[in-house]
């Protein structure tokens, strides 16, 4: 995929405002990748260290938009029908036993997501499931006086277009992505979650990197034509981003409704995932934004919304300020970088002994670590663990991010950079899963226990906060638990 570079200020925009738009958007969130376009150029990149623009994340609802493009295909070849009932597609997978509702829910109730679900069935709830996922969704009960009136988000819609989608075209969404779009476009092949029955996740799972967001953004802009090529049918990238259903709690904001599996306003629309994952997309202005993050902030899109829109109508008439700004914005993303962990010291100011060289077992803890080994290597922390059952070696940095192939070959959480800090008595170690949204602080205190002297144990408290998680809510965003030397 080619990536062009423009300044900001030869096309008349103002890149001081993008540079605050930058700098307000870091205040907001943990960002962890951009890319901004103008007419297809890119005018705005970077990534926050130790992510980069290079490495694929897993999207969340942004997904969405890939079923959505792949509904399309379907309709337009005419083997699908909006208005026709969803389960005339699928029928087979049916329980003996299920809610009559069903059979009032369209196809486009499942794009506009007014299927009447009365919870969200996400990526928590299908991935606990051995197989029939399909069957396990229409299993549930649906409210049948809100089908097809009332907003109710459910990614068992998604799930379930996908599997539609398998159905009535005979591949499964990431293989139409492939060889119709993204291959096309010159992305690398896509990965994309799928079911035990073969079908894509449809309202999760594709990786994608914040560059070929914004560049998919684009192909909407143009109607769905690359380098004179229709993609997309033209119709459908018009139709889908229309605004259909009110989302409750939105008014007034810059995404207000939902439109077919996108969100969308009058100014823009946009492709969300949970986390702060977005495909941003401009009606007035040729702009498209590409954003990777670790966020539960909602306000992305509305910032966004106000500093483009500035940044069109504010340009200085000043040369020499222009000027200004381009360099500050290079400057701006040259060197970005997530926090290191709190601590001034790369070696403890304590006994070693304590912690160093000592095998510990841990209590039961979010990310099922059985056992951990620490040694010091001058300024680089060398950590062994066991977890669940496997052994895996590790090296964090002091002030620095040092990348670990933890599951080589394994695109779902390959990479895993890490830093440390000793801080007074506590060693702090930052993890940032670089093919997820996750970045994770772990927070080890060694402590002793002993009647005497002579029978002095070293123990550690710990802690374990991540940015953003599926579980259920703790204290502080916190998990506390323990570790206790292993007698040699």
């Amino acid at each position: 995929m080619e990536t062009i570079y423009v300044d900001p200020e030869n096309y008349g925009i103002d890149s001081g405002k993008l540079r605050e738009m930058l700098e307000v958007l870091e205040k907001e969130a943990e960002l962890h990748s951009i890319s901004v376009k103008y007419e297809g150029k890119t005018i705005l990149e970077g990534a926050w260290k130790p992510f980069t623009l290079e490495d694929p994340q897993m999207m969340h609802s942004l997904s969405k938009t890939g079923t959505a493009i792949c509904v399309g295909f379907a309709l337009d070849e005419g083997k699908l029908k909006l208005e026709a009932p969803f389960l005339d597609y699928i029928r087979e997978d049916l329980p003996e036993e299920y809610d009559p509702a069903l059979e009032k829910i369209t196809v486009y109730d499942l794009l506009t997501m007014q299927a009447g679900s009365p919870f969200c069935c996400n990526n928590v709830w299908f991935s606990r499931l051995e197989k029939n996922w399909e069957t396990a969704w229409l299993r549930e009960k649906k409210i049948l006086e809100d089908i097809g009136k009332v907003f109710h988000y459910d990614s068992g819609c998604s799930y379930t277009l996908s599997r539609i989608v398998t159905k009535v075209m005979g591949k499964n969404c990431r293989t139409l992505l492939d060889e119709r779009v993204f291959e096309k476009m010159g992305f690398r092949e896509i990965r994309w979650l799928s079911s035990p029955e073969g079908h894509s996740t449809g309202g999760w799972g594709l990786y994608l990197t914040a560059r070929e967001i914004s560049e998919l953004g684009v192909l909407f802009l143009r109607k769905g034509k690359w380098k004179g090529e229709q993609l997309i049918p033209a119709w459908w990238v018009e139709t889908l981003s229309k605004p259909q259903v009110a989302i409750p709690g939105c008014a007034g904001k810059a995404l207000s409704h939902y439109a077919y599996h996108i969100k969308a306003g009058k100014e823009m629309f946009a492709a969300e995932g949970a986390f702060g994952q977005f495909l941003l997309c401009f009606r007035n202005f040729p702009v498209t934004i590409g954003i990777t993050a670790g966020t539960t902030a909602e306000r992305i899109p509305d910032i966004c919304l106000v500093y483009i829109k500035e940044a069109f109508q504010q340009r200085s008439a000043a040369p020499e300020l222009r000027a200004e700004h381009s360099r500050n914005l290079k400057k701006k993303t040259a060197d970005l970088s997530l926090a290191f962990p709190k601590g001034e010291h790369a070696q403890w100011e304590v006994d070693n002994w304590m912690l160093m060289n000592q095998k510990f077992s841990f209590s039961e803890n979010p990310r099922g670590i059985q056992e951990a080994l620490f040694l010091q290597e001058n300024d680089n922390l060398e950590i062994w663990l066991k977890i669940d059952g496997e052994e895996k070696q590790l090296t964090a940095g002091f002030r620095k991010w040092i990348r670990n192939d933890l599951y080589p070959g394994n695109f779902r959480h390959q990479y895993h950079c890490l830093a440390y800090a000793f801080d007074g008595s506590a060693l702090r170690i930052k993890v940032a899963l670089i093919n997820t949204s996750y970045v994770e602080t772990y927070t080890l205190r060694p402590t002793v226990a002993g009647d005497s002297a002579t029978a002095i144990h070293p123990q550690l408290t710990c802690s374990w906060q991540p940015n953003v998680t599926y579980l259920p809510p703790a204290p502080d965003n916190t998990w506390h638990f323990t570790a206790t030397r292993k007698p040699e």
